[in-house]
């Protein structure tokens, strides 16, 4: 492991962490209703955006896949939430086909024994019922690939391929990872495409969510706009810099 001279992508996603914190402290979101929850995402995403940061200017930015794979989970979730009054239910059918899953895996394993499955048994129970009144409604499995193309994500569906591959234990990130010049290396130095690519996906999604989150809390007059706006011009300082552009 070396040290490595801070990319600016890095400083600027720091500088908008920071304009993102004052969004954050200064905001009221909804007490009730589908926006309770949308705000709730909203805090996951940036919770994770600040976890992928963290992660890159820590030297191990293939970690910070994970986060930015689950930031446009729940950005594309945020979106579903205000264009389908029942993606709630969506929500809730996954969550217990999710627990569903586990209870049959425990169910089915012969090594575990049958007084360990027993108290088990009632909580499966009120899982299995949950999916079936869920199921009676007219709720299917969803793939996250059907929410990008329905809200129109097309421009995420390469990134969030490439985070899925950095967020499991691939054979190729894995020695991506950790096989150096001369032996194997730990926390070795970030791949600065690797950081753009990351990174830039994980502001991307967060400036989204953000003018999302604008649009459903309360904050003190002007405020909002003042801090996105400095996200924003941040951002695109940093685009114009790019060797794209």
């Amino acid at each position: 492991m070396r040290s490595e001279p801070e990319l600016p992508l890095l400083i600027t996603a720091k500088q908008i962490l920071e304009d993102l914190s004052s969004i954050i402290v200064n905001s009221r979101a909804p007490q009730i209703g589908a926006d309770r929850l949308r705000a709730s995402l909203f805090l996951t995403i940036a919770e994770q955006f600040e976890a992928a940061f963290r992660l890159a200017e820590a030297q191990m930015v293939t970690h910070s896949a994970s986060h930015v794979r689950s930031m446009i989970e729940a950005l594309v979730a945020m979106r579903m939430l205000e264009s389908n009054s029942n993606y709630v239910e969506q929500m809730q059918y996954e969550k217990l086909r999710g627990e569903k899953r586990v209870y049959d895996g425990i169910f089915a394993d012969p090594n575990i024994p049958e007084v360990l499955k027993e108290p088990l048994k009632e909580n499966y129970e009120a899982c299995k019922s949950g999916c079936d009144t869920f199921r009676a409604l007219g709720l299917r499995p969803k793939k996250i690939s059907e929410d990008l193309g329905s809200e129109k994500f097309f421009h995420l569906v390469g990134p969030y391929s490439m985070l899925c591959a950095f967020s499991h234990n691939d054979l190729a990130v894995l020695k991506f990872r950790h096989e150096g010049q001369s032996g194997m290396a730990y926390k070795q130095a970030n791949d600065p495409s690797l950081v753009i690519a990351i990174i830039s996906a994980a502001i991307m999604v967060l400036m989204d969510a953000t003018e999302q989150f604008g649009k459903i809390a309360q904050f003190p007059g002007g405020h909002f706009q003042y801090y996105f706006e400095a996200m924003n011009e941040k951002w695109g300082e940093m685009l114009d810099k790019s060797p794209e552009h």
